[in-house]
């Protein structure tokens, strides 16, 4: 005879549910393409990236190529301004040495109008006048003396020397003056 077991015994496992293999190989594949993309966009964005830098290096290049050759125009303008700021200080300087002995000759060629009197040498040295000349008689020498001292222009006029001479059979007499401009 046959038995049947009515009561509730042990029960068996239950079964695994079982994977489909090609689903996870999909799965595997899938992982992997969305890697490979993902590998293959970032490695893009750094091309682009790299590619943005060298173009940004090579401006920055070429703006420095430009400044060198505007400081190399400037370093060039300062030389050239620097030259010509010498070439006026020396013009400048020789304007006034020119007309501090041309005031000099006018006001000793206005104290000398109604005399016989002639000059021999002048020579001026900064504010330094030396004079040497010749005159008709001692009073033509101390009257030029006297109308050197009322200009407002020399200061401190000495007369060093004042003798008779014979020239071409005259009689004359030379003298030598030494004086300073006022200022």
């Amino acid at each position: 005879m046959i038995r049947i077991n009515l009561l509730p015994g042990p029960k068996g496992h239950k079964a695994k549910p079982q994977y489909d293999v090609r689903a996870q190989a999909l799965l595997g594949v899938g992982l992997v393409l969305i890697t490979l993309a993902g590998c293959w966009w970032y490695s893009a964005s750094l091309d682009d990236e790299m590619e943005a830098r060298q173009i940004e290096k090579a401006d920055k290049e070429k703006q420095v190529a430009q400044l060198k050759e505007q400081v190399k125009q400037v370093s060039d303008f300062e030389s050239r301004k620097k030259v010509l700021e010498d070439k006026n200080r020396i013009i400048d300087e020789l304007e006034k040495s020119r007309v501090g002995p041309v005031k000099v000759l006018d006001h000793v060629s206005q104290s000398l109008e109604p005399l016989k009197l002639w000059l021999v040498r002048v020579a001026v040295t900064g504010k330094e006048i030396d004079l040497e000349g010749r005159a008709a008689t001692n009073d033509d020498v101390v009257e030029f003396v006297n109308n050197l001292r009322r200009t407002d222009y020399f200061t401190d006029i000495n007369l060093q020397e004042s003798r008779s001479a014979v020239e071409n059979q005259l009689n004359i007499y030379q003298f030598k003056l030494g004086f300073r401009l006022k200022g």
